[in-house]
């Protein structure tokens, strides 16, 4: 019986990537419409981040129950660093390290019928006792400050607070595009 190869030749189909990329002229389109997966998946996207210029714009379309959280962590930072434009569509239901995503873009806008969700963290450590205590520690510390960050003028101080301590929040369309705005207005009025 023949070995079938086709599985070990890398796909020149963006939409075969766990993270399809289509480049038209001077704007990129992002498709995040899974679960956020393994850091080494959004290498390409992070790399064309970094060299962007001011004239590029890069539209993500996240429809994502979200996922691993550093990898979200680097897309977010590769998109502080850039100097292209971002802009999220969201559609379907955008949740967790989707809405951190989402919330770090220049734009947003949203389909109709989107749910976007917010929660703490969720996961898991482990070794010996005392290893998972400060690696216990050193997440809540590090992923508290992380949700002040990008959730503050979109949250109140107090829902942080509640989403620290296990409430899920869940919005529709225009509660998102209103707090997405007053986001960005409480942004401008500090720089």
């Amino acid at each position: 019986m023949p070995i079938d190869l086709s599985r070990l030749i890398p796909s020149n189909n963006p939409w075969d990537r766990p993270v399809p990329i289509i480049n038209q002229k001077n704007i990129t389109h992002v498709y995040i419409t899974d679960n956020i997966g393994e850091p080494s998946d959004y290498n390409e996207l992070c790399s064309l981040l970094t060299d962007a210029s001011e004239a590029e714009t890069f539209v993500f379309h996240l429809n994502t129950p979200g996922g691993i959280i550093d990898t979200a962590f680097m897309v977010i930072d590769a998109m502080k660093n850039s100097k292209a434009k971002t802009v999220a569509h969201l559609t379907g239901t955008v949740a967790s390290a989707g809405t951190m995503i989402a919330l770090v873009c220049d734009e947003l806008t949203v389909a109709d019928h989107t749910a976007f969700m917010i929660h703490n963290y969720s996961g898991g450590v482990s070794g010996k006792g005392h290893e998972m205590k400060l690696q216990q520690q050193f997440i809540d510390k590090s992923l508290n400050e992380a949700f002040n960050d990008i959730y503050l003028g979109f949250l109140t101080e107090d829902e942080i607070a509640e989403v620290i301590d296990g409430k899920d929040m869940w919005m529709d369309k225009n509660e998102v595009l209103t707090r997405f705005k007053n986001k960005k207005e409480l942004a401008s009025e500090k720089e």
